[in-house]
């Protein structure tokens, strides 16, 4: 939520000092998950994410029974609340654990990406670029007419794909 109203309190800056200058707006949009996959990083941290999803899964999966009859208060003995609470920590440390390692392993494919978006913007004269999914999920656009906005993932992809020769990037909508 804070994100969002973040979000909506820079774009409206961003259009206001956009309007006060002389030249218009020119807006585009990238599709950010479509260009992570697509970086040799992303890639890795999809991976890491992946066997985070499997692993998390399996841990709270082994869990869940003691977690069950406790929240149905059901005595449990000193083992089994030991037993629970050691499962309940575990899971937090592994989340937290894989959240540092996928930000980790992401981090690069960030700081490229962000690098060719703003050269491609510069160079195709867009004052805003902003990230579709981002958008999308927090209904940060409340309309765009079909096609007015340009769609510069491909672009973006391409870029990837040409600063990392045999990458092999997924890229995609």
């Amino acid at each position: 939520m804070r994100k969002a109203l973040l979000a909506t309190l820079t774009l409206l800056a961003l259009f206001s000092l956009a309007s006060a200058q002389e030249g218009a707006l020119s807006i585009a949009f990238v599709r950010s998950g479509a260009v992570l996959a697509a970086h040799p990083a992303g890639q890795e941290a999809a991976q890491l994410t992946e066997q985070a999803r499997t692993e998390l899964q399996q841990i709270a999966t082994d869990l869940q029974p003691l977690q069950a009859r406790a929240n149905a208060g059901e005595e449990l003995s000193a083992e089994e609340q030991n037993t629970l609470e050691l499962s309940q920590r575990t899971l937090q440390e592994t989340q937290e654990r894989y959240q540092r390692e996928v930000e980790a392993a992401a981090a690069p494919a960030e700081e490229e990406i962000n690098t060719i978006i703003q050269g491609l913007a510069q160079e195709n004269g867009y004052t805003l670029v902003l990230n579709y999914d981002v958008a999308q999920a927090s209904r940060l656009v409340i309309y765009a007419e079909d096609g007015s906005v340009p769609d510069i993932t491909e672009e973006v992809i391409a870029a990837i794909q040409a600063a990392n020769p045999g990458a092999g990037g997924e890229g995609g909508n």
